[in-house]
């Protein structure tokens, strides 16, 4: 027996059959756009070109890599570190920085850290004639006066997030020393080879 669908009803089906195919055809679609924004973001050439310029700009240095791999959720492995203030010498050289971490664990305010991986760092810190160092922009700015005191609460849901360090290495590191007198003349005090092996670092809020 044929339907008689009244043209109210008939009008209904047509705007529920155009939901279902807008939802069958949006989900692979977003889907779509999510797997490019994934490749996009974790591309070598964005984090290159975007992410470390900002990290560095926030540190007042520039910061540059050779190469550089992510898992969001997982590890991030740099290739090729360098670390250097504007006209000045790097602070710091690595041939390889890597972290193992639980994205969702410090997502929920748990700095959850597997392994740090720093492999063949120079860290160097120069004098210059002037007297003004490599270093001096990462000092940190001038003390500025103390806010009021915050309330109870406020202290309450400022706490420090937990920090729990499974492992920190550092092989075959070379500290370095350096005070220049000239173009031709410095001192530089310097020890290679140092490797440094941390575990079980935790700090929690209370």
């Amino acid at each position: 027996m044929a339907r008689n669908d009244s043209p109210k009803e008939r009008k209904q089906f047509s705007w529920v059959r155009l939901a279902v195919k807008i939802v069958l055809w949006g989900i692979p679609v977003l889907l779509i756009l999510l797997l490019i924004a994934y490749a996009v973001v974790t591309s070598p050439g964005f984090l290159k070109s975007v992410v470390l310029p900002r990290v560095g700009a926030a540190l007042h240095v520039n910061i540059t890599a050779a190469d550089v791999a992510v898992h969001p959720f997982s590890e991030v492995t740099v290739h090729g570190l360098k670390v250097q203030a504007e006209g000045q010498e790097p602070i710091l050289t690595a041939q390889q920085f890597h972290v193992r971490y639980n994205l969702w664990s410090i997502m929920g305010g748990n700095l959850r850290i597997s392994e740090v991986v720093l492999a063949s760092p120079v860290i160097s810190l120069v004098e210059n004639p002037d007297g003004t160092h490599n270093w001096d922009a990462l000092k940190p700015s001038p003390v500025k006066a103390p806010p009021p005191a915050p309330s109870e609460k406020a202290r309450a849901s400022s706490k420090a997030p937990q920090l729990d360090v499974g492992k920190v290495t550092i092989s075959d590191a070379t500290f370095r020393q350096v005070k220049i007198y000239s173009a031709s003349q410095r001192d530089v005090l310097e020890v290679s080879g140092a490797k440094l092996t941390l575990a079980n670092l935790k700090r929690s809020c209370k």
